[in-house]
C-alpha cells in the first residue's frame, strides 16, 4: 500500500526551520512529505517551476499550509492558467484577488487543492493571526490602515 502523500505549502526561506521539523515529523509517522525545497517536486524542464508545483498538487492526498510573515513570490500568468477558476469561485467565499492576478505561488498551490477538493490543514503564525484580527477590526476606517505597519509582515 502506498504511503499518504502530504504536500507542504508555504514560503520557504522564512519558514525553513518549521518546514524541516515538519518534514521529520511526516517521515516519522510513516507518510511521504512533498516539499519543493527538498526536490520532492518533479520539475519538467519544459515547464516553469510554478507550473510544476501546481501539477504536483494533483498527486497529493492532503496539503498542509503554513502561513508566516511573507507573501512569497508572485505566480507567473501561465501557471495561473492551470487553474479552473470557475470551480474555485464556486467553492470559495472570496475570489476577488484572483481577478487582480496578484497570486503568490503558495496561493496558487492552495487554489489548486481547493479545485481538486484535496483536504487542506492550515497553520498560522500567532503574530500573523493577531495582525489579521487587528486588520479585520479596523478595515472599514477610511485611510487608517494605509498608515499602519503590521509588525508580523516582512513584505506586503
Amino acid at each position: 500500500m502506498a504511503n499518504l502523500k502530504i504536500f507542504v505549502s508555504s514560503t520557504c526561506y522564512d519558514l525553513n526551520i518549521v518546514r524541516g521539523q515538519l518534514r521529520s515529523f511526516i517521515n516519522n509517522v510513516g507518510y511521504e512529505p512533498v516539499m519543493s525545497d527538498y526536490n520532492d517536486v518533479l520539475y519538467d524542464p519544459r515547464d516553469h517551476t510554478h507550473e510544476s508545483c501546481v501539477k504536483e498538487i494533483q498527486s497529493a492526498d492532503m496539503v498542509i499550509l503554513i502561513i508566516g510573515s511573507r507573501f512569497g513570490g508572485k505566480a507567473i500568468p501561465k501557471a495561473i492558467e492551470n487553474l479552473d477558476i470557475e470551480t474555485i469561485k464556486a467553492a470559495s467565499k472570496s475570489t476577488s484577488f484572483i481577478d487582480k492576478g496578484n497570486i503568490s505561488i503558495t496561493q496558487l498551490e492552495i487554489l489548486k487543492a481547493v479545485e481538486l477538493e484535496i483536504p487542506i490543514f492550515t497553520f498560522i503564525d500567532q503574530k500573523v493571526s493577531h495582525d489579521h484580527l487587528f486588520y479585520e477590526k479596523n478595515k472599514t476606517k477610511s485611510g487608517f490602515l494605509e498608515t499602519v505597519d503590521f509588525p508580523s509582515i516582512d513584505k506586503r
